[in-house]
């Protein structure tokens, strides 16, 4: 007897090389971007050592807030193709999950320089603010990932879900206590970012306390 069972409906298999694609497209023009701040005045009259020095002194807020921006999108770029080495193919929630990430990257040029032109808590806060948005879309990624193994080469374990997201969300933690230092001292909350270099050695340990 001829079995007339129709066979299941499977979902289409998005292929994750088209998002990879974006993603580095929109990281390469931001970082791009970021430089377009740090230039000198056109109407400087520099015919001294002294006089450039002083001119390149008050560049300086902006060079902080490119070298900071700068290290940011390298993170979160490199945080999405480690996330990505896992994925074999994607669905719409990867991938509207990706482009809110990259809706925070595309942003982080405004940002930077509304940061650096302007020493006050809603500067830092507009600054805090486009991180955060990177950050939940970034968190977001790593969770649909892990959840979801069937799409995934080889699934992701608990012990580097674990890692991906406490490094997230030590930038969040970060990011928040820079506005907070910006409402008592102006000019100094940036320094806050330099904690970043200890999100890595945290998930780490955590990592190893997991496995």
């Amino acid at each position: 007897m001829t079995d007339t069972t129709a066979p299941a409906a499977t979902s289409p298999q998005l292929s994750k090389h088209r998002i990879e694609a974006l993603v580095d497209g929109i990281f390469a023009v931001t970082m791009t971007l970021l430089v377009i701040e740090l230039r000198l005045p056109e109407h400087a009259n520099m015919h001294s050592s002294a006089e450039l020095l002083e001119v390149l002194h008050e560049l300086m807020p902006t060079f902080i807030s490119w070298v900071l921006s700068f290290l940011v999108l390298a993170l979160y770029w490199t945080a999405n193709h480690r996330l990505f080495s896992y994925v074999r193919h994607v669905d719409t929630p990867l991938l509207w999950y990706t482009i809110l990430m990259l809706a925070g990257a595309s942003l982080l040029p405004f940002a930077s320089a509304v940061n650096s032109r302007y020493l006050s808590q809603l500067a830092q806060a507009v600054y805090a603010g486009v991180m955060c948005l990177m950050s939940i879309g970034s968190l977001l990624v790593a969770t649909r990932v892990y959840r979801h193994p069937e799409l995934c080469a080889h699934p992701m374990d608990k012990a580097t879900y674990v890692a991906a997201c406490s490094r997230t969300g030590i930038m969040i933690v970060i990011a928040i206590a820079t506005v907070v230092v910006a409402g008592q001292v102006a000019g100094i909350a940036n320094s806050a970012f330099l904690l970043l270099f200890f999100a890595r050695p945290l998930s780490n340990l955590l990592t190893r306390r997991l496995r």
